[in-house]
């Protein structure tokens, strides 16, 4: 089953290697337009839309593995060989999945705001975390009504407000049901045993203001990586793509050039 998806750029071989673009909880793919735009120049780019958001199929059942499948379905449907893949908070933690399952796929794996997982905080933590995220969902009939007070959370006070009403529109079409069933789903994912025989470039990019994927932990997923660079981006916080696309499109283009070139 191949999820929906947004594309950009040339097709051609001759051009540099794809990206493809993973968004992240409360996003589909249109959350990606600034980096469609800057990358789609010179080369291709896809950015999906998570199974079962938006208008993307849902998968059977929601597991690790099932999107694992469903970004080589991606990959297959456009004929990409290799590959840089880009994952942003959730987003993040799929492509770890990816890179560890199919690591010949890619050239290089960008992590923007992630972590290695929740896996194994405690169940207390785990229950306090999901009920923060529930509580102000139900006060809304949809996960749109929601969003706005949402993304108060999520974002620096630089965000243009055309940047942040891209923000509200490309997660107004998620389901409530569904972004529930992500979030239950985000608590157990664990890498961190795994991640230190991942043999791949990898590059972080953490908001320095993120207090959903704080610095410190940026830090030590970093120590876990063999091949790890991290750039922390001052005055930002968890929509770093959004708030400041300039800045995090430049880091993200030097080491995909720099990837390329050696």
């Amino acid at each position: 089953m191949v999820p929906a998806w947004l594309a950009s750029g040339p097709c051609s071989a001759e051009t540099r290697l794809p990206l493809v673009l993973l968004h992240g909880m409360g996003s589909t793919a249109s959350v990606w337009l600034p980096q469609l735009e800057h990358f789609g120049t010179h080369r291709r780019v896809l950015a999906w839309t998570m199974p079962g958001y938006g208008n993307s199929p849902a998968l059977p059942e929601l597991s690790w593995a099932g999107l694992v499948d469903a970004v080589e379905a991606l990959r297959a449907s456009q004929g990409l060989d290799r590959f840089h893949l880009l994952g942003h908070s959730i987003g993040g933690m799929v492509a770890q999945a990816y890179a560890l399952r199919h690591p010949a796929r890619l050239a290089s794996l960008v992590l923007s705001a992630s972590s290695a997982g929740f896996g194994r905080a405690s169940p207390e933590w785990k229950a306090q975390f999901l009920r923060q995220r529930e509580e102000p969902l139900q006060r809304h009939d949809t996960f749109a009504q929601a969003l706005p007070a949402m993304l108060a959370r999520f974002c620096a006070p630089c965000i243009a407000p055309s940047l942040r009403a891209l923000a509200e529109l490309s997660g107004g079409a998620i389901d409530k049901a569904a972004y529930l069933r992500a979030m239950q789903l985000l608590l157990t994912f664990d890498s961190a045993d795994e991640l230190p025989a991942l043999d791949l470039p990898v590059l972080l990019v953490a908001g320095s203001l993120d207090e959903q994927a704080p610095l410190k932990a940026q830090q030590k997923l970093a120590a876990a990586l063999r091949r790890c660079s991290l750039v922390t981006l001052e005055g930002l916080n968890h929509l770093a793509p959004l708030e400041d696309p300039p800045r995090f499109n430049r880091c993200v283009q030097d080491f995909l050039l720099k990837v390329e070139a050696s």
